[in-house]
This record gives structure tokens, sequence and C-alpha cells, in this order.
């Protein structure tokens, strides 16, 4: 029952991300929503909640536990300091989310390496397919991909 507040969660910043590519068109990067919102709180405040969520559940499933705590506080960070143009938050925020990508992918490696073929294989695609949001492809499949290592764990024991 503790795995479906991170689902939720989960499934909102799916949502926040195909409302706001319905009404504004596909972002460049999940980060782009922050400005496109008007510097609404709302992405930043869904990306931190999802990192605290998402926190208990990977340490408690083991692999690399190191791994889960950078990739948690690495996307806690990027919701933390979601002005990515402004001088003072952009090392902070392009540091965090490159930590959270990179020890996103790594932990899931540790744990589901299906998962990570597999969301690569899309990533590749969607990339090719929309050169311009490549960026974008990626960060949503290696979000996905600890989501989905989460709940095969979960629900696989």
């Amino acid at each position: 029952m503790v795995v479906l507040v991170p689902i939720l969660l989960y499934a909102l910043t799916l949502l926040l991300i195909a409302l706001y590519s319905r009404n504004m068109g596909r972002p460049t990067m999940i980060s782009e929503i922050y400005y496109g919102m008007g510097h609404s709180c709302m992405m930043p405040c869904v990306l931190v909640a999802l990192a605290l969520s998402f926190l208990p559940l990977m340490l408690d499933l083991g692999g690399q536990q190191w791994l889960a705590f950078l990739t948690c506080m690495g996307l806690a960070f990027v919701g933390a300091a979601p002005a990515y143009l402004s001088e003072g938050e952009r090392s902070v925020h392009k540091g965090a989310a490159i930590l959270a990508a990179v020890a996103g992918t790594l932990w899931c490696l540790t744990m589901e390496p299906c998962v990570v073929a597999v969301a690569a294989i899309i990533a590749v695609i969607a990339s090719l397919a929309d050169r311009r949001c490549w960026l974008f492809w990626c960060e949503v499949c290696a979000l996905s991909s600890v989501a989905a290592t989460l709940m095969l764990k979960t629900f696989g024991a």
C-alpha cells in the first residue's frame, strides 16, 4: 500500500506533462514546464514530492542504496531550483538533473536491467522521431524506468 503514493505522484507528473504538451506544445525538457506555466510551483512541488516518496521504497528494495539516495536528492534539487534560466539556479538545477538521471539509470541497472534496456530503446526511437525534444524523451524514459522498477520490484516480490 506504501507504493500507492509514489504511483499516484508519478501519474500526476505524467498528467501535468500531458496537459502542458496539449496546451503549449511538447517541451524540449521537463524543466521547461516551470516557465511555460508562468513560474507556477506546481511542477517543482510535484517533483520534490515524487523524489521524497520514491526514496523510502528505493532504499527498502535494496540495490545500490547510495544510487537511490543520489537519484532522489537530485530530483528533489531539480524541483527546489526550477528556474534553470536564472544564473543563480542554473548550475544547481543542471547538476541535479544530470545526477538524478545518471544515478537513477544506474540504480535501475542494479535492480532490473531489462527495464533500462526497454526505456533506452523507447528513448532512442522517440528522440529520432522528435529530434527537437530529444532531452525531454530521455528525461521521461529515465523517470519512467525508475517508476517501472519500483512497481516491478514491489509487486513482483
